[in-house]
């Protein structure tokens, strides 16, 4: 019998890790893979991806982001219809089902982070917050790169640009 006050320190002890460095970070059950973003100039939008993996029992849901880099981060599904790319805000969060996955890729669900306090130029972490239900918080990082990480290139869509 697992106890509530041991799920408790599991839980906070995975999320007040130091913002990930790394490609893939685990973050209380969920696990943050290839998080990347694309450069992009100061005052202008920036574009962030990721693939979230739940490896617990329950549904997680990614109800916001945050991120010191940007005047707000949303949420967004672009979509295709009739020939017509369309994108539309986010705001109910994003359901990862238990042992599931969800991936933030060009041409699908991807953050949107408006208004970039500073450029974002190859090689730099710009750093993140993600809020899930309940009010649990994780910080990750993306990496700003021209192009996605070698294992996201062949499931992403092609080209979605924002600037």
């Amino acid at each position: 019998m697992i106890r509530p006050l041991a799920i408790a320190f599991a839980l906070t002890a995975a999320l007040s890790a130091p913002a990930a460095q790394a490609a893939d970070a685990k973050l209380a059950g969920v696990t943050v893979r290839q998080a990347w973003s694309r450069p992009a100039q100061a005052g202008m939008n920036g574009v962030g991806f990721m693939t979230l993996v739940n490896g617990g029992k329950t549904p997680v849901t990614l109800k916001g982001v945050e991120s010191p880099a940007a005047g707000v981060v949303e949420i967004h599904q672009s979509s295709m219809a009739g020939g017509v790319m369309s994108m539309r805000r986010v705001d109910d969060g994003v359901v990862v089902p238990p042992g599931g996955e969800v991936a933030f890729a060009p041409g699908g669900l991807h953050l949107m982070l408006l208004n970039l306090k500073a450029a974002q130029t190859v090689g730099q972490k710009v750093p993140m917050t993600l809020i899930f239900d309940n009010g649990r918080r994780a910080a990750v990082a993306l990496e700003v790169r021209l192009a996605p990480p070698q294992a996201a290139q062949a499931s992403s869509a092609a080209g979605h640009r924002h600037h």
